[in-house]
């Protein structure tokens, strides 16, 4: 039985997730997203309500894609994630054509590898991680599960970015560097130290300008 691909979220991340598919030539059966207007097309493929649709599909023949994007929290996103897992539902994960991917590295359940993003060897992309527009991830890191790594941003080598995390635009991750659970690094900061759980960092070099409440 051919499987059916579904993405949820209408809005900029999922329009962009939306465009990456096709860029793969992969079919999409449809979009799911309760804040848009029915009946209504995104590039063809038809909006079909909300989760609830997902109450009459099979889990066995169902692939979903997280189209949530951050904000820059990911909580949204991380639950949508949890509670279609908790339900059977599988996530497919997918690079763009244009990225340049090594072939050594280990990319789990549900992520998603963006337009002109680098990813080099050695790499570990955990389960519902975003890799987002031009990204570039050097050697040896690892992005555990639901971190959002945003446009533009760098990770030198062997960084590690914590669960639930935000790597916000343009922002520079130097060597060795570990970036706690929940924490936040601000767009174009440059981070020359490990950052604590739940901090939200800012500026050249990057300090704690808060925390992340979520």
């Amino acid at each position: 039985m051919t499987n059916s691909i579904y993405v949820l979220g209408a809005g900029g991340h999922g329009r962009v997730v939306l465009d990456t598919l096709l860029a793969n030539n992969i079919k999409v059966t449809g979009i799911l997203d309760v804040q848009a207007s029915l009946p209504h097309l995104v590039w063809g493929i038809p909006i079909l309500g909300g989760d609830e649709y997902l109450d009459r599909v099979s889990t066995a023949n169902t692939f979903l894609v997280n189209g949530l994007g951050a904000n820059p929290k990911i909580f949204r996103r991380r639950n949508l994630f949890t509670v279609m897992k908790s339900r059977g539902f599988r996530f497919k994960s997918f690079q763009h054509p244009s990225a340049i991917v090594s072939n050594r590295i280990d990319i789990q359940e549900g992520c998603q590898v963006m337009a002109g993003v680098v990813i080099q060897t050695e790499v570990t992309l955990e389960e519902n991680v975003v890799i987002n527009t031009r990204a570039s991830i050097d050697h040896d890191c690892i992005i555990k599960s639901h971190a959002f790594i945003a446009p533009g941003s760098i990770l030198c080598g062997n960084v590690t970015v914590a669960s639930s995390a935000f790597i916000g635009a343009g922002a520079v991750v130097l060597p060795d560097i570990h970036i706690g659970e929940n924490a936040i690094v601000a767009a174009g900061a440059i981070v020359t130290k490990s950052v604590s759980d739940s901090w939200i960092v800012a500026g050249n070099p990057a300090g704690k300008i808060g925390v992340n409440d979520q």
